[in-house]
């Protein structure tokens, strides 16, 4: 046989290994979803602050309540994208009465609480904004309910994905808030920023923004439950 023949021969059979191998690569959707199923059993309750008559804290034409749906939106698409089956206590601007007039505050938290509840989630996430006097204020922070152990590690392993977002310097704290103290579920409640901080307000209204946010946060609630598995 010549060389040239050889050489024929073995670019060819070169060829049909590379072809063959291609076939036989698992396709880009295939990895992807191989690679997001580690919540898949899991239940995830997500929380969007306030609703209806209650608006939360506002600048200008800024509401806290539309902002908090947005974000709650884009988590509720990554944990699913993680395989979870995922719940919001509302998908629209309304409180828990669902009233046109008397508006409550103790009943919604009453039936927000119940809420939550509903479809036993392993965990849940309360999601808001902050505000304050000062327009310096700034940074994310992650509260779970003060008589509770799980809680505050899980809101460690939250607090310290969203930080890497956020870049906040503020720690997690303990709170009384009736939210975090009415359910039966392991929650925090995350204030995802300062509305009343130009530069935060800016952000939170990115959808962009809201992405990252959701990241970091399905990131915190993915370590805690797979590290605190069902049993």
């Amino acid at each position: 046989m010549s060389v040239r023949k050889y050489l024929i021969y073995l670019w060819i059979g070169a060829l049909l290994v590379l072809s063959y191998l291609w076939i036989q690569r698992p396709s880009l959707s295939e990895e992807t979803n191989a690679a997001n199923v580690n919540l898949e059993g899991y239940v995830i309750t997500i929380d969007p602050g306030h609703g209806g008559f209650d608006n939360g804290a506002n600048v200008g034409k800024t509401k806290e309540d539309e902002l908090n749906l947005k974000i709650s939106e884009a988590l509720k698409i990554e944990l699913e994208s993680r395989g979870a089956s995922v719940y919001l206590t509302r998908t629209e601007d309304m409180d828990m009465t669902q009233r046109n007039h008397h508006y409550s505050k103790q009943d919604d938290m009453y039936l927000r609480g119940m809420k939550i509840d509903e479809n036993n989630p392993d965990v849940f996430v309360s999601i808001h904004l902050n505000a304050s006097s000062s327009s310096r204020a700034w940074g994310s922070q992650v509260f779970y309910y003060k008589n509770s152990e799980q809680g505050k590690i899980l809101a460690n392993m939250v607090h310290e994905n969203m930080k890497k977002v956020t870049g906040t310097r503020k720690k997690i704290q303990s709170a009384d808030f009736y939210v975090l103290r009415s359910t039966k579920t392991t929650g925090v409640l995350i204030e995802c920023g300062f509305i009343s901080n130009a530069n935060e307000r800016g952000q939170l209204k990115s959808r962009k923004y809201h992405a990252k946010l959701a990241s970091a946060i399905a990131d915190g609630l993915e370590a805690y439950l797979l590290q605190y598995p069902k049993e």
